[in-house]
């Protein structure tokens, strides 16, 4: 039997959640309470709480929508078909579409990802870090499949999974900080394409 929807829960939540969005990259998290985000929703303080028992679980969970949109991303390219070449430079593609869809989902991700040890307990630390797992493994694989395949030439699959996922977030917090001056649209695309020419075996 399909699941119903529930549009008045969907609208609710979606206010919520902009509201802390807006409030938490504005002010910060220690500096926002539950009764500014309720206002800045136009919504009463106990309906945040029939949908979040806490603000951590609310900040958490605007967390967890960006890395899981990640996520989704780099496991379909994983568990697509076709040269793994092509499915990196399709994962880039959608990832690039995704960093300019969601900046402000991205700002925040990185100031709780900067102080992510003062903000969420440690039960949520280790959720957000299950992400990132995640996803160098999904990284992992589709590395390992390119060299069984006869696509990559023989790499450390863990180690390139580390590189690529470092090199994305090193772009990311340069574009955050330059906009302006700086695509990050062409410089993912162009490192990751030399990054995967790099491994690619030659014919």
């Amino acid at each position: 039997m399909p699941k119903r929807e529930n549009p008045v829960k969907e609208l609710r939540e979606k206010q919520i959640k902009e509201a802390a969005l807006r409030l938490f990259s504005e002010r910060g998290f220690h500096h926002t309470t539950i009764t500014q985000i309720a206002e800045a929703a136009e919504l009463g303080k106990g309906t945040i709480y029939w949908y979040w028992k806490s603000k951590e679980d609310l900040a958490y969970s605007l967390v967890s929508d960006m890395l899981g949109d990640f996520l989704a991303l780099i496991e379909e390219a994983r568990d697509a078909e076709g040269a793994v070449a092509d499915r990196f430079k399709d994962l880039v593609a959608k990832v690039s579409e995704l960093y300019y869809r969601e900046t402000d989902y991205l700002r925040l991700l990185w100031k709780f990802r900067v102080d992510r040890g003062y903000i969420f307990s440690e039960g949520y630390r280790e959720k957000v870090a299950s992400y990132y797992l995640r996803m160098r493994k999904a990284l992992e694989s589709l590395i390992e499949e390119g060299m069984r395949k006869g696509e990559f030439r023989e790499v450390d699959p863990v180690r390139m999974a580390f590189i690529l996922l470092g090199v994305a977030e090193g772009l990311e917090l340069e574009w955050l900080e330059n906009e302006d001056e700086f695509s990050m649209r062409e410089a993912l695309n162009e490192i990751m394409g030399l990054a995967i020419a790099g491994i690619a075996k030659q014919a």
